[in-house]
């Protein structure tokens, strides 16, 4: 008993004390304010006197319990602030405690865990096995058909690398890349042509003249249009008036007779164009009237009029 010591003394109950001795700290929120100075064994738990520094707040919410120092060991019994406004404890009181933080809790969570690890890993481990496995078989099927692939496979990288084939030429054959390469020069100058303006394809881009013109032309297009779909005009009244249609077909079945006609012979113009006789006849006329024409210089009219007639017939 110290008659000069001011510490308040508390006390708080643990289901196990596991670390904790005698002379440990006792922290608040992680600042060290006093020392436990008793352990004592009950029968279902275990009771921890400790003494804190005057003017250290224990509130009626305040909750004690074991916090370790570092994972390397060394434990103290931590205290919480508690809610600000709630009454303090009276010294001597009883804290009450938290099992959440115990050491022998987290070593069993690690051991928990590293079981568990433990049997992750020996599942992996038979999963591998058993895929390895099914690849071995795999490939020990299929080992013809996978060694003749890749002499295949060979054969044409072979190929390839000689320039063999038309894939191979267009891989090795700088030519191809060439001529990619002025295509794509002459693509640039042209669209620098377009863009500015020059020749008929860039008139047609940059000249709003040209289309206005269009655009008018077109709608001229559609005025025409719509008048001969409302019979309008001579094309209008052909493609819409039944009356002109059928008066054309009349005049084209009449022109189609009279062709037949004079393609057979029949009438005047038949008889002409295909009876040669009176070709002939008329080509003999005209001699006949040739030679009658030859004595009009010395004979008089009279004569003549009986010559002429005397030699046509």
């Amino acid at each position: 008993f110290d008659l000069f010591d001011r510490s308040i003394p508390y006390k708080t109950y643990l289901l196990s004390s596991t670390g904790l001795k005698t002379g440990d700290a006792v922290k608040l929120a992680g600042v060290e304010i006093g020392t436990i100075s008793d352990i004592t064994i009950l029968d279902d738990k275990v009771r921890v006197d400790f003494k804190v520094k005057p003017g250290t707040k224990i509130r009626q919410d305040t909750v004690a319990g074991i916090r370790m120092t570092s994972m390397l060991g060394g434990q103290y019994l931590g205290l919480t602030f508690g809610t600000p406004g709630v009454p303090e404890l009276p010294a001597g009181s009883t804290v009450r405690s938290s099992e959440s933080t115990g050491v022998d809790a987290l070593l069993e969570n690690i051991g928990s865990l590293t079981k568990d690890a433990k049997e992750m890993i020996l599942s992996l481990n038979r999963n591998q096995n058993e895929v390895m496995s099914r690849i071995t078989a795999m490939l020990d099927e299929n080992r013809l058909a996978v060694r003749d692939s890749l002499h295949g496979l060979a054969s044409i990288t072979t190929k390839f690398d000689r320039g063999e084939g038309s894939l191979a030429m267009l891989l090795n054959d700088k030519t191809l890349y060439n001529n990619a390469t002025a295509m794509t020069g002459s693509l640039k100058q042209v669209s620098a042509r377009l863009e500015r303006g020059e020749g008929t394809l860039g008139k047609l881009m940059k000249e709003d003249e040209i289309y206005n013109n269009a655009n008018s032309a077109m709608k001229s297009f559609n005025q025409v249009a719509q008048r001969i779909n409302r019979g309008e005009g001579t094309a209008g009244k052909l493609l819409t008036d039944s009356v002109l249609y059928d008066e054309l077909r009349v005049t084209m079945s009449n022109m189609k007779d009279i062709t037949r006609k004079i393609n057979e012979g029949q009438g005047t113009i038949g008889k002409l164009v295909n009876d040669d006789k009176l070709y002939l006849d008329a080509t003999a006329t005209l001699k006949k009237a040739e030679k009658a024409m030859e004595g009009l210089q010395d004979t008089g009219p009279i004569s003549v009029i009986g010559s002429v007639i005397g030699t046509l017939f």
